[in-house]
């Protein structure tokens, strides 16, 4: 049987839909092509008054603190050394990886001349956000890609990359914490700059550290997001119990960004905060439905061990924090009089085959990797001596401890 009809028959197996998610990433693919062929001016509806459309509100500026669940988790668990939480780092891994890969997608394709994206590393502008955005996203996608190795060692029994990837655990957490904290609070940077574009309701000069802080938060949310569904649907482990330390981190984080804001919106914010309904509507529900009501469900103690009740609360703060990027970049924008952006079917089609492919090759990468099997009690911590493959099953568990 050639290869080609094996990944047929494969596929034919897989759930109807992940078939579809194979289907819109295609369909996505195509959109971009077309993208590459025709040039911006054709297939989108970016101009001169909105140069920063759909791919940057929502692939980049949204994408990244969604994907921020690896470094938030990773710190956690390996910095403040809370070993319990291990079972939920490599989905958070896979999380960032897919996210960050798809975010350089992103980029590539809302450049005018993509070929000329290595200019970044040739003409250092290190007085440009841009520039700290584009190397630390590099940087830290390549941490992701080496942290996303350690599975991928395991899976073919790769001995001695997996001795060095264990050894640099917590350098690589500590990495990618720097990492991200310089680029998540620069994207509240870009913004800055637009003293009178931005409404007030968002434009102050904390943006940086507000989104730095609704990163953190977002991506402990996200990381209990995830574990809620892969448990749901793919029949994995139910780990309500470790989501529950994180319940009881996020609402102090949520805190502190409650009160930031608040201060902004107060001593730093100048010109009227109220003279766009439509604006104030939409802050309002970012603020109540995004942060206020998972604050507050967080809060409870019945979140600890009610499951439903600690996905809705992520799937909240996911929504304020989509809603939030999206005034800040895109809603906020806006002037009176001036003529409303609507994304190209090119750009929406894109966007879709996106998310579609970081939803597929999640459930790939978790079906063909020892992605959720990395549990503590189960887990062999020490770092054997000798060279040669690791043996699967409990037979090579118990070589690896005697090494």
């Amino acid at each position: 049987m050639t290869a080609a009809k094996l990944v047929i028959n494969e596929i034919k197996g897989y759930h109807r839909f992940i078939q579809l998610m194979i289907v819109l990433t295609g369909v996505g693919a195509l959109a971009a092509l077309a993208r590459f062929i025709f040039g911006l001016g054709v297939t989108t509806n970016l101009n001169d008054t909105y140069p920063w459309g759909l791919w940057i509100s929502f692939d980049v500026v949204t994408s990244v603190p969604l994907a921020a669940g690896a470094f938030t988790i990773g710190v956690v668990a390996h910095v403040f050394h809370i070993k319990k939480l291990e079972p939920l780092v490599r989905p958070a891994i896979i999380t960032g990886f897919l996210g960050y890969s798809l975010v350089c997608i992103g980029l590539l394709l809302d450049l005018g001349q993509p070929q000329r994206g290595i200019n970044v590393l040739l003409y250092w502008n290190v007085h440009s956000p841009m520039f700290e955005v584009s190397m630390c996203i590099m940087a830290y996608t390549t941490v992701l890609t080496l942290e996303f190795l350690h599975p991928v060692a395991e899976r073919f029994g790769w001995h001695l990359p997996l001795r060095l990837l264990r050894t640099l655990e917590i350098p690589f957490a500590i990495l990618a914490a720097m990492i991200s904290t310089l680029h998540q609070s620069t994207l509240g940077t870009f913004f800055l700059i637009a003293v009178d574009k931005l409404h007030n309701l968002w434009y102050n000069p904390l943006l940086p550290l507000q989104f730095w802080l609704s990163s953190i938060f977002t991506g402990l949310s996200i990381v209990i997001f995830e574990a809620s569904l892969v448990h749901k649907y793919m029949g994995q482990p139910d780990e309500s119990d470790l989501l529950a330390t994180l319940t009881k981190i996020i609402p102090w984080v949520m805190g502190i960004y409650i009160a930031v804001k608040a201060y902004a919106l107060a001593f730093l914010s100048h010109g009227p905060l109220f003279d766009r309904p439509v604006l104030l509507a939409l802050f309002l529900v970012e603020m109540v439905v995004g942060v206020f009501v998972p604050f507050c469900m967080y809060l409870s103690n019945r979140i600890r061990t009610d499951k439903k009740m600690q996905l809705r609360a992520a799937s909240f703060v996911l929504f304020g924090l989509v809603l939030n990027r999206f005034n800040v970049s895109m809603f906020g924008m806006e002037q009176p009089g001036q003529q409303i952006y609507v994304p190209s079917v090119i750009e929406s089609l894109v966007t879709m085959g996106i998310i579609s492919a970081h939803i597929l090759f999640f459930v790939l990468i978790a079906k063909y990797f020892p992605i959720f099997e990395h549990h503590p009690e189960a887990t062999d911590y020490t770092i054997p001596d000798h060279f040669r493959k690791l043996e699967k099953g409990p037979e090579g568990l118990k070589a690896a401890h005697e090494a």
